[in-house]
């Protein structure tokens, strides 16, 4: 994954949401009910506020984590499916392959258990 922590996730493997910024904390910001939100003045504003540059930050880095998560579960199920396929498709040479050793070494292998028993 990435430097930063490693996504945290509910018993069900859903990534959670951290650093909430709560409604209490957005309290004190330029922005007021009427503020004229096509005003770009009044919203370039509120866009620099620190309490929303926070918010994006915290919201950036969630999305940045919830993205590399899901890049990570995508490419751990197709490794997973190649790998099964390609175990697959040797199976069947390699259980020729010891069959091959087995029948080439078991002769030997008799006859020098013969011979120790012979001993």
């Amino acid at each position: 994954m990435t430097d930063s922590a490693p996504v945290k996730t509910d018993a069900d493997g859903i990534p959670l949401l951290e650093n909430a910024v709560t409604p209490q904390q957005l309290q004190g910001d330029t922005y007021a009910p009427g503020t004229d939100l096509t005003d770009q003045e009044q919203v370039g504003r509120l866009l620099d506020s620190e309490t929303v540059q926070a918010l994006l930050a915290d919201l950036a880095e969630d999305l940045q984590k919830l993205v590399a998560w899901k890049v990570e579960e995508a490419l751990k199920q197709e490794l997973e499916k190649l790998i099964h396929d390609a175990t697959e498709r040797s199976i069947p040479r390699l259980r020729q392959d010891i069959e091959t050793h087995l029948s080439l070494a078991l002769p030997e292998l008799l006859a020098r258990i013969a011979e120790q028993g012979q001993r």
